[in-house]
Protein backbone atom coordinates (compact mmCIF):
# COMPACT_ATOMS: atom_id res chain seq x y z
CA UNK A 1 0.00 0.00 0.00
CA UNK A 2 3.15 2.67 -0.14
CA UNK A 3 4.02 4.82 2.38
CA UNK A 4 2.75 4.88 5.71
CA UNK A 5 0.75 7.72 7.17
CA UNK A 6 3.41 8.37 9.47
CA UNK A 7 5.80 7.89 6.70
CA UNK A 8 3.80 10.75 4.63
CA UNK A 9 3.71 12.82 7.81
CA UNK A 10 7.77 12.26 7.92
CA UNK A 11 7.58 14.00 4.08
CA UNK A 12 5.71 16.62 5.04
CA UNK A 13 8.30 17.66 7.82
CA UNK A 14 6.02 15.81 10.78
CA UNK A 15 2.92 18.43 9.41
CA UNK A 16 -0.72 16.18 9.23
CA UNK A 17 -1.61 15.30 5.68
CA UNK A 18 -4.85 14.13 4.58
CA UNK A 19 -6.60 11.76 6.19
CA UNK A 20 -6.33 7.57 4.65
CA UNK A 21 -5.77 6.59 1.38
CA UNK A 22 -6.99 10.17 0.02
CA UNK A 23 -3.28 11.59 0.66
CA UNK A 24 -1.73 9.37 -1.47
CA UNK A 25 -1.71 10.37 -5.33
CA UNK A 26 2.22 9.43 -6.31
CA UNK A 27 4.70 7.27 -4.11
CA UNK A 28 7.33 5.35 -5.56
CA UNK A 29 10.65 5.37 -4.09
CA UNK A 30 12.23 8.36 -5.12
CA UNK A 31 8.69 10.34 -5.90
CA UNK A 32 5.75 10.93 -3.75
CA UNK A 33 2.86 12.99 -4.51
CA UNK A 34 0.48 13.51 -1.53
CA UNK A 35 -2.16 16.39 -0.13
CA UNK A 36 -1.42 17.82 2.85
CA UNK A 37 -4.45 18.23 5.53
CA UNK A 38 -6.10 21.52 3.53
CA UNK A 39 -5.47 19.31 0.45
CA UNK A 40 -2.88 21.62 -0.91
CA UNK A 41 -0.47 19.30 -3.66
CA UNK A 42 2.78 18.63 -1.92
CA UNK A 43 5.39 16.88 -3.77
CA UNK A 44 8.58 15.25 -2.33
CA UNK A 45 10.82 14.25 -5.27
CA UNK A 46 14.37 12.52 -4.74
CA UNK A 47 14.76 13.53 -1.02
CA UNK A 48 13.65 17.44 -1.72
CA UNK A 49 10.02 18.27 -0.46
CA UNK A 50 7.84 21.27 -3.07
CA UNK A 51 5.07 22.28 -0.64
CA UNK A 52 2.43 23.74 -2.20
CA UNK A 53 3.34 26.83 -4.44
CA UNK A 54 1.97 28.83 -7.01
CA UNK A 55 4.65 30.90 -9.26
CA UNK A 56 4.26 33.60 -11.47
CA UNK A 57 5.20 33.60 -15.31
CA UNK A 58 8.29 36.47 -15.54
CA UNK A 59 7.32 36.88 -19.06
CA UNK A 60 5.69 34.86 -22.26
CA UNK A 61 6.98 30.80 -22.34
CA UNK A 62 9.09 30.43 -25.13
CA UNK A 63 8.66 26.64 -25.12
CA UNK A 64 6.96 23.91 -23.20
CA UNK A 65 7.37 20.16 -22.11
CA UNK A 66 4.44 18.33 -21.37
CA UNK A 67 4.31 14.74 -19.94
CA UNK A 68 1.49 12.80 -18.88
CA UNK A 69 0.96 8.94 -16.81
CA UNK A 70 -2.36 8.10 -17.99
CA UNK A 71 -2.89 5.32 -16.08
CA UNK A 72 -3.71 7.35 -12.63
CA UNK A 73 -4.14 10.80 -14.51
CA UNK A 74 -0.71 12.58 -13.37
CA UNK A 75 1.00 15.20 -15.44
CA UNK A 76 3.99 17.01 -15.71
CA UNK A 77 4.33 21.03 -17.18
CA UNK A 78 7.03 22.68 -17.83
CA UNK A 79 7.24 26.13 -19.32
CA UNK A 80 10.33 27.65 -20.47
CA UNK A 81 11.64 30.74 -20.28
CA UNK A 82 14.49 33.01 -20.62
CA UNK A 83 16.35 32.44 -17.89
CA UNK A 84 14.66 29.75 -15.66
CA UNK A 85 11.64 27.53 -16.09
CA UNK A 86 8.50 26.58 -14.14
CA UNK A 87 7.61 23.09 -13.41
CA UNK A 88 3.36 22.51 -12.57
CA UNK A 89 2.68 18.97 -11.61
CA UNK A 90 -0.63 17.69 -10.70
CA UNK A 91 -3.35 15.46 -11.59
CA UNK A 92 -5.37 15.98 -14.86
CA UNK A 93 -8.78 17.67 -13.79
CA UNK A 94 -7.09 18.54 -10.31
CA UNK A 95 -5.07 19.86 -7.37
CA UNK A 96 -1.44 21.79 -8.90
CA UNK A 97 2.13 22.30 -7.05
CA UNK A 98 4.72 24.91 -8.90
CA UNK A 99 7.96 25.17 -8.66
CA UNK A 100 10.81 27.03 -10.28
CA UNK A 101 13.33 25.18 -11.93
CA UNK A 102 16.86 25.94 -13.45
CA UNK A 103 17.07 25.73 -17.51
CA UNK A 104 19.84 23.09 -17.16
CA UNK A 105 17.61 20.55 -15.05
CA UNK A 106 14.89 20.53 -17.91
CA UNK A 107 15.91 17.53 -19.52
CA UNK A 108 16.89 15.75 -16.32
CA UNK A 109 13.66 16.60 -14.76
CA UNK A 110 12.12 15.38 -19.03
CA UNK A 111 13.74 12.11 -18.04
CA UNK A 112 13.20 11.43 -14.62
CA UNK A 113 9.45 11.27 -15.24
CA UNK A 114 10.03 9.65 -18.56
CA UNK A 115 11.05 6.86 -16.03
CA UNK A 116 8.10 7.22 -13.90
CA UNK A 117 5.94 6.12 -16.70
CA UNK A 118 4.93 9.60 -17.90
CA UNK A 119 4.74 10.14 -21.92
CA UNK A 120 5.66 13.36 -23.47
CA UNK A 121 3.63 14.98 -25.30
CA UNK A 122 3.97 18.48 -27.41
CA UNK A 123 3.32 20.63 -24.89
CA UNK A 124 -0.22 22.18 -26.14
CA UNK A 125 -1.00 17.97 -27.25
CA UNK A 126 -0.83 14.65 -25.99
CA UNK A 127 -1.70 12.99 -29.04
CA UNK A 128 -2.65 13.72 -32.41
CA UNK A 129 -6.14 13.40 -31.22
CA UNK A 130 -5.52 14.98 -27.54
CA UNK A 131 -5.33 18.66 -26.83
CA UNK A 132 -3.74 20.01 -23.51
CA UNK A 133 -6.46 22.39 -21.95
CA UNK A 134 -4.82 24.72 -19.71
CA UNK A 135 -7.16 26.76 -16.91
CA UNK A 136 -6.45 29.85 -14.70
CA UNK A 137 -8.84 30.86 -11.96
CA UNK A 138 -8.80 33.37 -9.46
CA UNK A 139 -11.16 33.63 -6.43
CA UNK A 140 -12.21 36.68 -4.64
CA UNK A 141 -14.99 37.06 -2.23
CA UNK A 142 -18.45 36.67 -4.23
CA UNK A 143 -16.42 36.02 -7.61
CA UNK A 144 -15.02 33.42 -9.23
CA UNK A 145 -13.46 33.34 -12.76
CA UNK A 146 -11.86 30.76 -14.38
CA UNK A 147 -9.92 30.65 -18.06
CA UNK A 148 -9.16 28.32 -19.97
CA UNK A 149 -6.70 28.14 -23.48
CA UNK A 150 -6.09 25.31 -25.38
CA UNK A 151 -4.85 25.39 -29.24
CA UNK A 152 -6.57 22.56 -31.71
CA UNK A 153 -4.97 22.37 -35.22
CA UNK A 154 -4.27 25.85 -36.07
CA UNK A 155 -7.36 27.69 -34.03
CA UNK A 156 -6.95 29.02 -30.75
CA UNK A 157 -9.79 28.05 -28.06
CA UNK A 158 -10.44 30.00 -25.00
CA UNK A 159 -13.24 29.86 -22.55
CA UNK A 160 -14.23 32.39 -20.19
CA UNK A 161 -16.35 31.84 -16.95
CA UNK A 162 -17.51 34.13 -13.81
CA UNK A 163 -19.37 33.24 -10.98
CA UNK A 164 -20.86 35.99 -8.90
CA UNK A 165 -23.57 35.21 -6.49
CA UNK A 166 -25.82 32.60 -8.00
CA UNK A 167 -24.97 34.26 -11.19
CA UNK A 168 -22.71 32.83 -13.88
CA UNK A 169 -21.86 33.84 -17.18
CA UNK A 170 -19.63 32.34 -19.89
CA UNK A 171 -18.35 33.48 -23.54
CA UNK A 172 -16.55 31.53 -25.42
CA UNK A 173 -13.58 32.38 -28.56
CA UNK A 174 -12.04 30.15 -31.52
CA UNK A 175 -10.03 32.23 -33.02
CA UNK A 176 -8.35 30.54 -36.45
CA UNK A 177 -4.77 31.35 -37.67
CA UNK A 178 -2.30 30.91 -40.50
CA UNK A 179 -0.37 28.25 -38.90
CA UNK A 180 -0.31 26.13 -35.76
CA UNK A 181 3.12 28.14 -34.52
CA UNK A 182 0.98 31.26 -34.83
CA UNK A 183 -1.27 29.40 -32.66
CA UNK A 184 0.48 28.56 -30.02
CA UNK A 185 2.30 32.01 -29.71
CA UNK A 186 -0.78 33.79 -29.42
CA UNK A 187 -1.58 30.74 -26.77
CA UNK A 188 1.33 31.66 -24.98
CA UNK A 189 0.90 35.81 -24.70
CA UNK A 190 -2.69 35.13 -23.52
CA UNK A 191 -1.67 33.13 -20.19
CA UNK A 192 0.89 35.62 -19.37
CA UNK A 193 -2.11 38.02 -20.30
CA UNK A 194 -4.15 36.57 -17.58
CA UNK A 195 -1.63 35.77 -15.05
CA UNK A 196 -0.98 39.13 -15.46
CA UNK A 197 -4.67 39.97 -14.02
CA UNK A 198 -3.29 38.08 -11.29
CA UNK A 199 -5.28 34.67 -12.39
CA UNK A 200 -3.02 31.61 -11.53
CA UNK A 201 -2.90 28.29 -13.05
CA UNK A 202 -5.39 25.59 -11.59
CA UNK A 203 -5.38 23.10 -13.47
CA UNK A 204 -5.14 21.00 -16.58
CA UNK A 205 -7.25 18.49 -18.76
CA UNK A 206 -6.78 16.74 -22.01
CA UNK A 207 -10.22 17.15 -24.22
CA UNK A 208 -10.97 15.03 -27.31
CA UNK A 209 -9.66 17.30 -30.35
CA UNK A 210 -11.77 18.62 -33.11
CA UNK A 211 -9.26 19.30 -36.12
CA UNK A 212 -6.26 16.91 -36.75
CA UNK A 213 -2.74 17.83 -34.52
CA UNK A 214 0.35 16.85 -35.35
CA UNK A 215 1.08 13.32 -32.59
CA UNK A 216 4.39 13.13 -31.00
CA UNK A 217 7.33 10.54 -30.59
CA UNK A 218 5.68 7.69 -30.11
CA UNK A 219 7.18 6.35 -26.74
CA UNK A 220 5.17 2.82 -26.21
CA UNK A 221 7.09 -0.31 -26.12
CA UNK A 222 7.06 -2.11 -29.60
CA UNK A 223 5.32 -5.33 -28.62
CA UNK A 224 4.47 -8.08 -30.91
CA UNK A 225 0.90 -9.60 -30.37
CA UNK A 226 0.44 -13.05 -32.08
CA UNK A 227 -2.25 -13.60 -34.53
CA UNK A 228 -5.98 -15.02 -33.88
CA UNK A 229 -6.74 -17.25 -36.05
CA UNK A 230 -9.44 -19.02 -35.70
CA UNK A 231 -8.73 -22.71 -34.36
CA UNK A 232 -10.78 -25.97 -35.47
CA UNK A 233 -12.26 -27.08 -32.85
CA UNK A 234 -14.28 -25.56 -30.05
CA UNK A 235 -12.06 -27.04 -27.08
CA UNK A 236 -9.03 -25.75 -29.09
CA UNK A 237 -10.63 -22.36 -29.34
CA UNK A 238 -11.17 -21.88 -25.33
CA UNK A 239 -7.24 -23.13 -25.18
CA UNK A 240 -6.61 -20.36 -27.87
CA UNK A 241 -8.69 -17.72 -26.27
CA UNK A 242 -6.90 -18.54 -22.76
CA UNK A 243 -3.53 -18.29 -24.50
CA UNK A 244 -4.46 -14.86 -25.96
CA UNK A 245 -5.90 -13.40 -22.51
CA UNK A 246 -2.52 -14.74 -20.80
CA UNK A 247 -0.07 -13.20 -23.91
CA UNK A 248 -1.79 -10.04 -22.78
CA UNK A 249 -1.66 -10.11 -19.45
CA UNK A 250 2.01 -10.69 -19.36
CA UNK A 251 3.43 -8.46 -22.37
CA UNK A 252 1.03 -5.55 -21.75
CA UNK A 253 1.16 -5.68 -18.33
CA UNK A 254 -0.18 -1.96 -17.25
CA UNK A 255 -3.50 -1.34 -17.19
CA UNK A 256 -5.32 -4.89 -17.01
CA UNK A 257 -5.00 -7.95 -15.75
CA UNK A 258 -6.17 -11.54 -15.22
CA UNK A 259 -6.98 -12.66 -12.05
CA UNK A 260 -6.32 -16.15 -12.68
CA UNK A 261 -2.93 -15.35 -13.57
CA UNK A 262 -1.74 -13.61 -10.77
CA UNK A 263 -0.11 -13.98 -7.57
CA UNK A 264 -1.50 -12.03 -4.85
CA UNK A 265 2.06 -11.98 -3.18
CA UNK A 266 4.42 -11.89 -5.96
CA UNK A 267 1.94 -9.32 -7.74
CA UNK A 268 1.12 -7.17 -5.44
CA UNK A 269 2.34 -4.18 -6.52
CA UNK A 270 0.97 -4.41 -9.69
CA UNK A 271 -2.33 -5.13 -7.86
CA UNK A 272 -1.78 -1.91 -5.57
CA UNK A 273 -1.30 0.04 -8.63
CA UNK A 274 -4.59 -0.74 -9.99
CA UNK A 275 -6.10 -0.07 -6.79
CA UNK A 276 -6.78 -3.48 -5.85
CA UNK A 277 -4.26 -4.36 -3.45
CA UNK A 278 -6.64 -3.95 -0.33
CA UNK A 279 -7.90 -7.33 1.66
CA UNK A 280 -11.72 -7.66 0.52
CA UNK A 281 -10.76 -7.62 -3.07
CA UNK A 282 -7.89 -10.53 -2.26
CA UNK A 283 -10.17 -12.51 0.40
CA UNK A 284 -13.15 -12.25 -2.74
CA UNK A 285 -10.82 -13.61 -5.21
CA UNK A 286 -9.03 -16.33 -3.16
CA UNK A 287 -10.33 -19.04 -5.26
CA UNK A 288 -9.15 -17.39 -8.52
CA UNK A 289 -5.76 -16.36 -7.90
CA UNK A 290 -3.13 -18.37 -10.37
CA UNK A 291 -5.92 -20.76 -11.44
CA UNK A 292 -4.71 -20.70 -15.16
CA UNK A 293 -1.29 -20.81 -13.89
CA UNK A 294 -1.89 -25.14 -12.70
CA UNK A 295 -4.50 -25.63 -15.54
CA UNK A 296 -5.28 -29.65 -14.86
CA UNK A 297 -5.13 -32.05 -17.96
CA UNK A 298 -8.92 -33.28 -18.45
CA UNK A 299 -10.95 -35.90 -20.21
CA UNK A 300 -12.15 -34.53 -23.95
CA UNK A 301 -16.01 -35.81 -22.78
CA UNK A 302 -18.76 -32.85 -22.82
CA UNK A 303 -19.53 -29.55 -24.40
CA UNK A 304 -16.78 -26.73 -24.50
CA UNK A 305 -18.04 -25.19 -21.83
CA UNK A 306 -17.72 -28.53 -19.72
CA UNK A 307 -13.86 -28.19 -21.01
CA UNK A 308 -13.49 -24.92 -19.94
CA UNK A 309 -14.55 -25.00 -16.63
CA UNK A 310 -12.69 -28.19 -15.66
CA UNK A 311 -9.81 -27.30 -16.95
CA UNK A 312 -9.38 -23.17 -16.30
CA UNK A 313 -12.52 -22.74 -14.10
CA UNK A 314 -12.98 -19.00 -14.43
CA UNK A 315 -11.91 -15.69 -16.18
CA UNK A 316 -11.56 -12.53 -14.94
CA UNK A 317 -10.22 -9.87 -17.02
CA UNK A 318 -10.18 -6.48 -15.15
CA UNK A 319 -9.40 -2.75 -16.69
CA UNK A 320 -8.56 0.20 -15.53
CA UNK A 321 -9.71 1.93 -19.11
CA UNK A 322 -11.99 0.29 -21.01
CA UNK A 323 -11.50 2.19 -24.07
CA UNK A 324 -15.55 2.87 -24.43
CA UNK A 325 -15.91 -0.91 -24.21
CA UNK A 326 -19.01 -1.69 -21.41
CA UNK A 327 -17.73 -3.35 -18.26
CA UNK A 328 -19.30 -4.56 -14.54
CA UNK A 329 -18.56 -4.54 -11.17
CA UNK A 330 -17.24 -8.47 -10.82
CA UNK A 331 -19.76 -10.05 -8.80
CA UNK A 332 -21.77 -6.97 -9.08
CA UNK A 333 -19.92 -6.40 -6.15
CA UNK A 334 -18.15 -2.77 -5.65
CA UNK A 335 -14.47 -3.33 -4.73
CA UNK A 336 -13.91 -6.47 -6.98
CA UNK A 337 -13.22 -4.94 -10.09
CA UNK A 338 -14.49 -3.43 -13.17
CA UNK A 339 -14.55 -6.56 -15.82
CA UNK A 340 -14.73 -6.14 -19.50
CA UNK A 341 -14.99 -10.61 -19.14
CA UNK A 342 -16.09 -12.39 -16.30
CA UNK A 343 -16.74 -16.19 -16.55
CA UNK A 344 -17.87 -18.12 -14.01
CA UNK A 345 -20.37 -20.98 -13.95
CA UNK A 346 -21.85 -20.80 -10.51
CA UNK A 347 -22.71 -17.03 -9.29
CA UNK A 348 -26.20 -16.54 -10.02
CA UNK A 349 -29.62 -17.64 -9.39
CA UNK A 350 -31.51 -17.89 -12.31
CA UNK A 351 -34.29 -20.28 -11.29
CA UNK A 352 -34.94 -17.49 -8.07
CA UNK A 353 -35.18 -14.93 -10.47
CA UNK A 354 -37.67 -16.55 -12.59
CA UNK A 355 -39.89 -17.51 -9.91
CA UNK A 356 -40.30 -13.74 -8.95
CA UNK A 357 -41.07 -12.28 -12.55
CA UNK A 358 -44.70 -11.15 -12.88
CA UNK A 359 -44.17 -12.42 -16.81
CA UNK A 360 -42.60 -15.32 -16.80
CA UNK A 361 -39.82 -16.16 -19.39
CA UNK A 362 -40.15 -19.59 -21.06
CA UNK A 363 -37.25 -21.21 -20.64
CA UNK A 364 -35.61 -18.63 -18.18
CA UNK A 365 -35.27 -21.88 -15.03
CA UNK A 366 -33.55 -23.61 -17.07
CA UNK A 367 -30.73 -21.56 -18.13
CA UNK A 368 -27.23 -21.12 -16.89
CA UNK A 369 -26.26 -17.38 -16.44
CA UNK A 370 -22.08 -17.96 -17.24
CA UNK A 371 -21.26 -14.39 -17.67
CA UNK A 372 -21.15 -11.53 -15.65
CA UNK A 373 -22.55 -8.27 -15.65
CA UNK A 374 -26.13 -8.63 -15.72
CA UNK A 375 -27.16 -5.04 -14.37
CA UNK A 376 -24.79 -3.40 -17.23
CA UNK A 377 -25.82 -5.51 -20.80
CA UNK A 378 -22.56 -7.32 -20.24
CA UNK A 379 -24.03 -10.92 -19.25
CA UNK A 380 -25.00 -13.81 -21.26
CA UNK A 381 -26.62 -17.31 -20.21
CA UNK A 382 -27.15 -20.77 -22.26
CA UNK A 383 -30.72 -21.78 -23.20
CA UNK A 384 -30.40 -25.19 -22.18
CA UNK A 385 -34.02 -25.65 -23.95
CA UNK A 386 -31.86 -27.75 -26.97
CA UNK A 387 -28.92 -28.63 -27.41
CA UNK A 388 -26.37 -30.43 -29.64
CA UNK A 389 -24.39 -33.74 -29.49
CA UNK A 390 -21.92 -32.66 -27.43
CA UNK A 391 -24.05 -30.85 -25.01
CA UNK A 392 -23.42 -26.89 -26.58
CA UNK A 393 -26.19 -24.60 -25.84
CA UNK A 394 -27.27 -22.01 -27.47
CA UNK A 395 -26.04 -17.86 -26.32
CA UNK A 396 -27.81 -14.76 -25.57
CA UNK A 397 -27.24 -11.68 -23.90
CA UNK A 398 -29.16 -11.38 -20.53
CA UNK A 399 -30.31 -8.54 -18.33
CA UNK A 400 -31.97 -9.04 -15.02
CA UNK A 401 -34.48 -5.92 -15.26
CA UNK A 402 -36.10 -7.35 -18.44
CA UNK A 403 -34.85 -11.00 -18.89
CA UNK A 404 -35.40 -12.14 -22.33
CA UNK A 405 -35.43 -15.94 -24.08
CA UNK A 406 -36.80 -16.09 -27.57
CA UNK A 407 -39.89 -17.97 -27.98
CA UNK A 408 -38.45 -20.71 -29.53
CA UNK A 409 -35.06 -22.46 -28.49
CA UNK A 410 -32.43 -22.14 -31.07
CA UNK A 411 -31.88 -25.53 -33.25
CA UNK A 412 -29.41 -27.71 -32.50
CA UNK A 413 -27.70 -27.53 -35.89
CA UNK A 414 -27.87 -23.53 -35.28
CA UNK A 415 -25.54 -23.31 -32.15
CA UNK A 416 -22.63 -21.75 -32.05
CA UNK A 417 -20.27 -23.51 -29.18
CA UNK A 418 -19.15 -21.79 -26.35
CA UNK A 419 -15.40 -22.15 -27.35
CA UNK A 420 -15.71 -20.56 -30.55
CA UNK A 421 -17.86 -17.83 -29.08
CA UNK A 422 -15.48 -17.06 -26.23
CA UNK A 423 -12.02 -17.00 -28.75
CA UNK A 424 -14.57 -14.26 -30.82
CA UNK A 425 -15.07 -12.06 -27.55
CA UNK A 426 -11.88 -12.31 -26.58
CA UNK A 427 -10.50 -11.04 -30.26
CA UNK A 428 -13.03 -8.54 -30.21
CA UNK A 429 -12.06 -7.23 -27.19
CA UNK A 430 -8.11 -7.57 -27.59
CA UNK A 431 -8.58 -5.31 -30.89
CA UNK A 432 -10.65 -2.89 -28.58
CA UNK A 433 -8.62 -2.54 -25.81
CA UNK A 434 -4.88 -3.22 -27.32
CA UNK A 435 -4.50 0.19 -28.73
CA UNK A 436 -5.45 1.82 -25.41
CA UNK A 437 -3.47 -0.44 -23.14
CA UNK A 438 -0.16 0.23 -25.35
CA UNK A 439 -0.41 4.02 -24.45
CA UNK A 440 -0.65 2.84 -20.76
CA UNK A 441 2.44 1.02 -20.54
CA UNK A 442 5.95 2.93 -19.46
CA UNK A 443 7.11 4.88 -22.36
CA UNK A 444 10.48 3.58 -23.69
CA UNK A 445 13.04 6.03 -22.55
CA UNK A 446 16.97 6.94 -23.41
Amino acid sequence: MGRSYAALRELNRNRPVAPGDRARVLDVPEECWFFDSEYRLQIWSRETLFEFNVVPAPSVARQRHFLVQRLDGLFVDLAVYEDSAICTRGTLGGRVAQARVRLSDIDGLVSHYGRLGFHAGLGWNVSSDRLVRRELRSTQPGLIRSETVSVDGAELHAVSVRVAGLEKTSHEERTPFQTRDEALVAAEQRLFALEQEELTAFTCSTPQAKHVNPAPPSQSPKVELSSAARPDTAREAVDAAVALLTELHHKLPEGHFVIELIDPEQDRARLERMGHGGTFFRSMHEKRFGRWTRPEAVDATGSSFDYFTRRYGTATWVVAHANGETTHLSGNVSGGGQCVLEINADEYNVEELAENLDEPVPGLSLALVFHGGWHDGASFLFDRRSQTPEGEYGIHSFGELEPELPDEPTAPEHIQPFGFWLFERVVALREKLVPALRELQPPVVP
